[in-house]
């Protein structure tokens, strides 16, 4: 698999290539952005490339070592019996134990100095983390905007599918007609192709006679081919028994070669027997060699097996950091994919929710409208009934029936008030059913988006519970195969284990060492706790340094005010802004408009354009069609005069064939040495020939013959009569003087048709010219009004920024507001504003002690440098050292006594030679 991966360096024809190139064209990123995640991309890919190009390296590598291992394993097993110096590496293992002593101690320091790198990058990583969370809100309301701006273009290219749709309906039609039109032409296609059938049938039956000539040629020329055939396989069967002859002569020179070989592979065999005997004393030296170098020989083998685990250790850690990623980046993708998720079943509620809003607005607008009315009524009535009462007490006359009337009218007017109060108690029962059941419906939908995205979530989760079931396996895997190579390790230490049983006497001698180090660290211990002492003055110094740090945070805060009054001027501008984008609007809208009707207008110029483009190009096919019939017909009589004449030249060619091979016929007898034999068997072919010429005779004869019955057979039916004969012979020469007329009758009305279609093209040929000409214009206007789109569109689209930027502003101005309003009243409790100020603040206070501390170390090493301790010590290594220098030893071979310094004696000493190391 990752072969696979390196091997695909080409990222420019890659899908994500594509997607970014797919966004561009689209409109939805700029060059800029699709560059920046084009070289992000790139980057990725080629860290990729590289972790795949490790593992390929590492893995041979690692079979290398593994392979080598074995092999010296193999060798020390062998030589494991033959020890002879002991003495020298019990000598050696003590110089190293020394060596590696020191080494310990100085990798003691470095690792104190790691552990405090170790603290502040983990620091370090925490205020990134912080960074990165902050940066990552910020893209997210950045992206908002672009958001809208994509779910207005989506609406956009659904309006123009639909018109696609239309005019891909108009093309089905036009189609369809068209299929009808072919069908016709195809009918008067297969009428003119059988009236060519007929007149090649008539050309075929002329046709025949030179061919009858033709064969008697081909017979003339077979025999011939005979004769010079029998010489050919004459000549075959002599160069086949030449080819024998010298097959077996070159299998004689081999055989006498092989034995010749063979008796220089018997010397030379002898010759390497001497030569290995002389190997296997040399070999027997090397192995006396060897058993120096056994234990050498393990120590790298060892030290090669740390490395490796080494390197396999770190190959692991960068596969674990990139899976790490890959399933940071997947988690990131499913939240996103989440995020959208919700975002359009919110989407896909909101018109239903609208259109709900719109038709209770609606019912309550009636309602009210109703109620209105009926309480107007109501108080028209109640005015009448009073003015009539009115009327009533001032008539004195009035009799006993409009009393009557007068108490019947105010019962009808209590029952209609009581009816009106049942129907408003009505109204409002309805009104709360209609709202607790659109809650209802609301809360189901609500319910039914969860159960779609828990589902969503569970298969995402069981599809990552598979990943790491996988990822689990390959785990269990590894670790049985680093058990057992832990297993191989821990016998191979078990052995070394015995030999440095015997190496403990000597680190009682570096137990003395020891104790003297262990003088050096108290005097360092009293050197700390002078720095200690130093340390307390610089705390004094940093509390006068937080004094100051107060003074300036109330600076900051008159500056925060100041900034205030600036945001407040920036809000009107805001608010300026906001109306002309209202203007704007409105302008759009009027552009809009044209742009519809100049659109229709097109749309129309198009079509009749189109339909003309049609006619014309109809009448340009047939005018074609009844050219290649024309030119067909004249084009068949062409061939068949053409064929004759071939044909007449051809029989003049083969007749000189026929005199010239007759002639060197004639020349090529006189030229055989063994013309008497072939004239012997020409006889007797020629006998042959004549007794099957006879025999063909009889045969013929016989055939022939009425009286041989066994040689005819009698047809059924009945012969015709003579008047018959003659009826039939009449009413064929009528169908055939029926067809000279249809000819006749075609052959004028192919006539008329050229003149018609000369007249058709040239008028197609003056139409052609009108035709560019209203292209040109057609697609001058087109060109015109796909700019003015173009520019429409780019204003409603900077229009729609900016009307997202004010509604961001708008938004963020609340959030400032808000966030200020708290920090004044924590500044006026006592407590930090913010929490990230006070995350700030800390900041910088544990910035300033690193400094300090830095500044005190540099202090305390430039007093030491300058003598304020005395020691004749060699200094230590104190910084970091690359891997390419020796770590520097402050001791010789006697440790813990330095070397002497060289004196004039050094030039009487020869320089050593060292020897190589082969590995």
């Amino acid at each position: 698999m990752s072969d696979a991966h390196v091997e695909n360096t080409d990222i420019s024809s890659s899908p994500a290539f594509h997607a970014l190139n797919d966004l561009f064209n689209d409109g939805t990123l700029t060059q800029a952005q699709v560059d920046f995640y084009k070289s992000k991309y790139a980057k990725l890919h080629e860290e990729i490339l590289k972790i795949y190009q490790n593992e390929k390296t590492l893995l041979p590598k690692a079979k290398e070592l593994n392979e080598e291992l074995r092999k010296k394993r193999l060798e020390a097993e062998e030589i494991m019996g033959k020890d002879r110096e002991a003495h020298e590496e019990l000598e050696r293992t003590r110089t190293e134990f020394a060596k590696a002593e020191a080494e310990v101690v100085l990798c003691e320091e470095r690792d104190a100095m790691l552990t405090l790198e170790i603290a502040e990058l983990q620091k370090q990583k925490e205020e990134i983390a912080q960074e990165k969370e902050t940066r990552e809100r910020e893209a997210m309301e950045a992206l908002r905007p672009r958001i809208e701006g994509l779910e207005q273009h989506i609406s956009q290219l659904t309006s123009e599918i639909e018109e696609s749709s239309k005019l891909a309906q108009k093309l089905k039609e036009e189609k369809a007609e068209l299929a009808e039109r072919a069908s016709g032409l195809q009918e008067s296609i297969t009428q003119l192709s059988a009236d060519v059938e007929n007149e090649r049938a008539v050309m075929m039956k002329v046709r025949g006679e030179p061919s009858k000539i033709k064969k008697q040629a081909d017979l003339t020329e077979s025999s011939l081919n005979t004769v010079t055939a029998e010489l050919k396989s004459v000549n075959s069967v002599m160069e086949e028994l030449d080819k024998t002859i010298k097959e077996q002569a070159a299998k004689r020179k081999t055989l006498e070669d092989d034995r010749d070989e063979l008796s220089l592979l018997k010397s030379r065999h002898n010759d390497s027997i001497e030569q290995k005997m002389r190997i296997k004393q040399e070999q027997e030296r090397d192995l006396a060699e060897q058993l120096s170098r056994r234990d050498h020989i393990q120590e790298e083998a060892l030290q090669q097996d740390i490395t490796m685990r080494a390197l396999q250790m770190e190959q692991k850690r960068v596969g674990d950091s990139v899976y790490r990623m890959q399933r940071e980046k997947e988690e990131t993708v499913k939240l996103f994919r989440k995020a959208e998720l919700t975002l359009a079943a919110s989407k896909g509620l909101v018109p239903n929710l609208k259109f709900q809003l719109q038709d209770y607005q609606r019912l309550l607008a009636n309602q009210h409208k109703e109620k209105r009315d009926q309480l107007k009524r109501l108080e028209e009535l109640n005015r009448d009934i009073d003015i009539f009462i009115n009327d009533f007490l001032q008539e004195e006359g009035l009799e006993k029936e409009k009393a009557a009337a007068l108490a019947a009218l105010l019962r009808e007017n209590k029952e209609l008030e009581a009816e009106f109060s049942m129907l408003m108690q009505q109204q409002q029962s309805l009104d709360r059913e209609t709202f607790e059941l659109g809650a209802k419906r609301d809360s189901k939908a609500r319910e039914y988006a969860k159960a779609v995205t828990s589902r969503k979530e569970t298969e995402e989760e069981i599809k990552v519970k598979d990943i790491i079931i996988l990822d689990l396996s390959k785990r269990s895997q590894n670790l049985a195969q680093q058990i057992k190579e832990l297993k191989d390790l821990y016998e191979l230490v078990k052995n070394e284990k015995n030999k440095t049983v015997n190496l403990i006497q000597t680190s009682q001698q570096a137990l003395a060492e020891m104790k003297e180090k262990v003088g050096i660290l108290q005097n360092e211990i009293e050197i700390l706790q002078s720095e200690t002492s130093s340390k307390d003055k610089a705390l004094t110094v940093e509390r006068q340094a937080l004094a100051k740090a107060l003074g300036e945070r109330d600076a900051v805060r008159s500056e925060v005010n100041k900034l205030l009054f600036l945001y407040k001027d920036k809000q009107q501008t805001v608010d300026q802004k906001i109306s002309e984008i209202d203007k704007l609007n409105s302008i759009i809208n009027v552009v809009e408009k044209d742009m519809v009707r100049l659109k229709k207008q097109y749309e129309q110029a198009v079509e009749e354009r189109n339909y003309t483009g049609i006619q014309l190009i109809d009448r340009n096919d047939e005018l074609c069609i009844l050219y290649e019939k024309s030119n067909i017909q004249e084009q068949i009589l062409r061939n068949g005069e053409l064929e004759l004449n071939q044909r007449e030249e051809e029989l003049r060619v083969l007749a000189l064939e026929l005199g010239k091979c007759e002639w060197m016929y004639s020349v090529t007898t006189k030229l055989l040495p063994q013309l008497p034999r072939y004239r012997k068997e020409i006889e007797a072919l020629r006998q042959l020939l004549e007794q099957e010429r006879k025999r063909s005779e009889e045969l013929s004869y016989e055939l022939e013959s009425p009286s041989n019955e066994s040689r005819y057979r009698l047809l059924q039916g009945k012969d015709l009569s003579i008047d018959e004969m003659q009826k039939k012979i009449t009413h064929l020469e009528d169908r055939l003087n029926l067809k000279k007329e249809q000819l006749l009758e075609k052959e004028l009305v192919l006539e008329e048709v050229g003149a018609l279609s000369e007249r058709l093209r040239n008028q197609a040929v003056e139409g052609r010219e009108e035709t560019l000409d209203i292209a040109k214009s057609i697609n001058e206007y087109q060109s015109r009004i796909k700019r003015t789109t173009r520019k429409l569109m780019a204003c409603v689209s900077e229009l729609s920024m900016y009307q997202a930027t004010a509604m961001k502003l708008e938004q963020e101005k609340g959030v400032k507001v808000e966030e200020l309003h708290q920090a004044k009243m924590k500044l006026e409790q006592g407590l930090p504003p913010t929490e990230e100020a006070e995350r700030e603040w800390e900041r910088m206070l544990r910035k300033k002690e690193m400094r300090q501390e830095m500044i005190a170390r540099r202090q305390e090493e430039v007093r030491q440098m300058q003598g304020e301790l005395q020691t004749t010590a060699i200094p230590r290594p104190n910084a970091y050292m690359p891997e390419d220098l020796a770590l520097p030893r402050p001791y010789g071979a006697m440790a813990p006594f330095k070397p002497s310094e060289p004196g004039a004696s050094m030039r009487h000493i020869v320089k050593p030679q060292p020897r190589e190391i082969e590995i």
